[in-house]
């Protein structure tokens, strides 16, 4: 069984006095870094060269590791697609390379099978761990389409989660996040009139996570989605929620902003 991330830690299953008890892990969000220039002028130059070859120093991303000491850090890549662990001593001029997760195999693999049909789908990671089994993590691989419109625009995003040292994804195509916005306004008067110039959605994933049919086995993953609509020419407080509890096999029931499933 894999080590868990030294950053990470996770509620597992409890022994009590009364009996049994699990207490339900969650995902370990990455902090982003407000101003990286501020810990290295040249972060992204010496990131990248601790990073699989090539790499584009503008699809770089600097983050705190919840709970780790000071000078652990995280860098997620878009191109090449890849987590690293890193550390910088204080003092330091140089960053010293800890951990990578290099996701390059999987993204080839993705594009062998999905052909010409990913040339407008941009690949990233989301800045989180989430638990798969005790001392096993996973990364959430995003797959996003964005639209343009005149005044508005959307970004759809399905997720494929995939083990941090393995190429096969453990969920697939599950639904991440979704915005949408179209404008409704299209004169001086409207605009000076409306209480709202456009039709807004906004859509997000929920994981839950229960206890493992055997000690050591995967955690059943359960999912809603939760979804606001903000129609044109009524206030804020006219905003609607929706939750909805899906599965991976009924996905086609996440509204998704309207967006492609």
């Amino acid at each position: 069984m894999n080590k868990p991330p030294a950053f990470c830690t996770a509620a597992m299953v409890l022994a009590a006095s009364a009996g049994h008890v699990f207490a339900a892990p969650s995902a370990q969000v990455l902090d982003a870094v407000k101003k990286p220039q501020s810990v290295d002028p040249d972060w992204r130059a010496r990131l990248c060269a601790l990073l699989p070859q090539p790499c584009d120093p503008h699809a770089l991303g600097l983050y705190r590791l919840r709970g780790a000491a000071a000078n652990s850090f995280a860098v997620l890549s878009a191109e090449p697609l890849a987590m690293a662990r890193i550390r910088r001593d204080k003092d330091a001029k140089t960053w010293q390379l800890e951990r990578l997760h290099d996701f390059s195999a999987y993204v080839a693999g993705m594009k062998k099978d999905a052909a010409a049909g990913m040339s407008d789908t941009r690949l990233s990671l989301a800045p989180a761990l989430y638990p798969l089994a005790e001392g096993q993590w996973a990364m959430a691989v995003l797959q996003t389409v964005s639209e343009m419109y005149s005044g508005g625009g959307a970004s759809f995003s399905k997720a494929d989660f995939v083990p941090l040292d393995d190429t096969r994804a453990v969920h697939e195509g599950i639904p991440f996040s979704c915005s949408k916005m179209i404008r409704a306004c299209f004169s001086e008067k409207e605009y000076k009139s409306s209480k709202h110039c456009h039709d807004e959605s906004n859509g997000s994933l929920r994981i839950a996570y229960e206890e493992p049919n055997k000690p050591g086995g995967p955690y059943s993953w359960q999912y809603t989605w939760l979804q606001s609509e903000w129609p044109a020419n009524t206030p804020a407080s006219g905003t609607t929620t929706t939750r909805l509890h899906f599965t991976a096999k009924t996905t086609e029931r996440v509204s998704f902003c309207g967006g492609p499933q």
